[in-house]
């Protein structure tokens, strides 16, 4: 009944009692007589005082920890909470569609030029602790996330892939939120990574890395409580402090390359850099007759003299960029045309009239301004 969080203080109504402290109980408005006991709300983190009586006699608010003595809120996966808290969840069906397409949104605003989270595929919907818990712990094929405030289930279907998210039920909406963008980024990692990628991240990684975005978007949103709540629960194993850091210092591109293209299975404190340590896959080119010389026009045409910025231009939620003779995404990887060889470049970035390009067989990086005028 709450005993094992709360600190007793035991002072008998005849022992000195600091200014500072109630002469009644907050919750219930008693006078105390004999002992009083006090612990941290674990919302405001305010030391509360209670009584005796409220202790006992009372469900525990799975939101603040204390007692829910005053019309208490019981769902039906066993939780209680407390008037305060029942007011400041997500409860309603519609309500939490409506957060998880603005985080969405809000996430596609924040990483424009790095990734497109999937949409039209993505299904939301809420599940109590139980459900919730008997989904995470049944299938053995996703990743799932070990404090269950989500979970994501993604398959390859003949039309396709389909991602179906699940987000615990009355969750304050910071906390429903990062949980969205934790799953959003799922989602994306099992249609971006190749199935050997996949079986080489450690599970940490992964998890770290669906944190980071969560982070990303608390930090976007001012959200400071939320961000110390993300570091401070250890299930990543110090993967999501390592990825704070290497986004810090490198990029979030860097960050998107490690996890689709390195090296290496984990971030290492010690190698922080080996987040550039990557090997991007040789694109397959189709099958062509080696012997043109009986074709009109067989040799290719040479290119320009040098990489040089065409244009940019802006689809949904995308940017894209012309250099030379092709057409780039952020994070795409493809040969161009220079001169009469093949160059092959990966767009980093892009930006409002220039673009950030590395030559990946050197490391070097450049940025390419359009001409003036356009």
């Amino acid at each position: 009944m709450g005993l094992g969080f709360l600190l007793i203080l035991a002072l008998s109504s005849s022992a000195p009692v600091n200014a500072e402290t109630p002469k009644s109980c907050e919750l219930c408005g008693k006078p105390f007589v004999g002992r009083f006991y006090h612990t941290l709300d674990r919302v405001t983190h305010a030391k509360v005082f209670l009584c005796d009586t409220c202790l006992s006699n009372s469900d525990n608010c799975f939101m603040c920890g204390l007692p829910a003595i005053i019309d208490p809120l019981k769902l039906p996966d066993g939780r209680v909470l407390c008037s305060r808290d029942a007011k400041k969840v997500v409860l309603d069906e519609t309500k939490a569609k409506e957060i998880a397409e603005e985080v969405r949104d809000t996430l596609e605003r924040l990483f424009s030029r790095f990734l497109s989270l999937p949409s039209t595929n993505v299904s939301i919907s809420m599940a109590d602790r139980v459900s919730l818990y008997q989904e995470s712990v049944v299938s053995t094929t996703n990743f799932e996330c070990p404090d269950v405030l989500g979970y994501t289930r993604s398959k390859r279907t003949p039309t396709g892939m389909t991602h179906s998210i699940s987000i615990m039920s009355a969750q304050r909406e910071p906390v429903f939120k990062a949980t969205c963008a934790h799953e959003y980024a799922h989602a994306w990692l099992f249609e971006a990574l190749s199935a050997a990628r996949t079986r080489a991240l450690d599970r940490d990684a992964v998890e770290g890395f669906c944190e980071l975005v969560a982070w990303l978007l608390m930090d976007s949103l001012g959200e400071e409580e939320q961000k110390s709540k993300i570091l401070r629960n250890n299930y990543t194993r110090g993967q999501i402090d390592l990825f704070i850091a290497a986004e810090r210092t490198y990029g979030f591109s860097d960050i998107l390359d490690w996890m689709r293209w390195g090296l290496n299975g984990h971030l290492r404190e010690a190698d922080l850099g080996d987040v550039r340590n990557i090997e991007i896959p040789a694109r397959k080119t189709p099958n062509v007759p080696t012997d043109l010389s009986h074709l009109p026009n067989a040799t290719e045409p040479p290119g320009p003299s040098t990489l040089i910025l065409k244009s940019i231009s802006s689809g949904r939620n995308q940017a894209f960029a012309i250099i030379n003779n092709q057409t780039f995404a952020p994070g795409e990887t493809a040969k161009v045309r220079v001169g009469s060889t093949n160059v092959l470049v990966r767009c980093l970035s892009i930006r409002k009239g220039s673009v950030r390009i590395q030559i990946p067989g050197s490391g070097k990086e450049l940025e390419l301004n359009l001409p003036s005028g356009k």
